[in-house]
């Protein structure tokens, strides 16, 4: 009787920790981004982008600065501000430990500064981060994470939306579309 009561009792605790695990996803992998070189062109759906060059330049203070260039084109039918494109579509991501604070968006078509991104016209971004006091270290790696947007429906009034698909405060569990990883050339300022 009591062999019986103790096999059922294990038997009850086998299927409610094999229904805990499949309520919550199970043992399977975590999601993972699709990686992408940093030559080829990654498709946002409402942005197309490549990187065209990546420089570290320290500054003679102890400071480094981490210039980030992109070739944008926008494939909507309407303007875009430039810093709607570097808040929504993308992070810097760096290995921790090291602090990173944004300090400028700015575009550039046909030898001019811009402020917004034009429909079809390839413009370049220049994304520009501090990346703390001192010397950065050696090994020191960077890599782009890219969120797609996603084309929907005004539910009242038909209007379509471009809706990104970044949290508004990534977080380490948060997963990106697109990963690329960027080939830094160092430069003294």
């Amino acid at each position: 009787m009591r062999r019986r009561l103790l096999l059922t009792a294990s038997a009850m605790c086998a299927v409610a920790l094999l229904a805990g695990l499949w309520a919550t996803g199970g043992l399977r992998a975590a999601p993972r981004p699709a990686q992408r070189s940093a030559r080829n062109a990654v498709d946002l759906g409402r942005y197309r982008l490549r990187v065209a060059d990546v420089v570290v330049r320290q500054v003679e203070r102890g400071g480094a600065t981490l210039v980030v260039t992109l070739r944008v084109t926008v494939r909507d039918r309407r303007t875009v501000p430039v810093m709607d494109f570097a808040v929504n579509a993308l992070s810097l991501d760096v290995p921790r430990g090291t602090q990173i604070t944004p300090i400028s968006a700015v575009g550039r078509s046909q030898d001019l500064e811009v402020s917004m991104l034009n429909p079809g016209v390839p413009t370049t971004v220049v994304l520009t981060y501090g990346l703390g006091h001192g010397p950065v270290p050696a090994g020191f790696h960077a890599r782009l994470s890219l969120w797609r947007y996603e084309h929907r429906e005004d539910f009242f009034y038909g209007y379509r939306h471009w809706i990104p698909r970044k949290p508004d405060k990534p977080k380490d569990g948060d997963v990106a579309d697109y990963v690329v990883p960027l080939p830094i050339r160092w430069a003294s300022a």
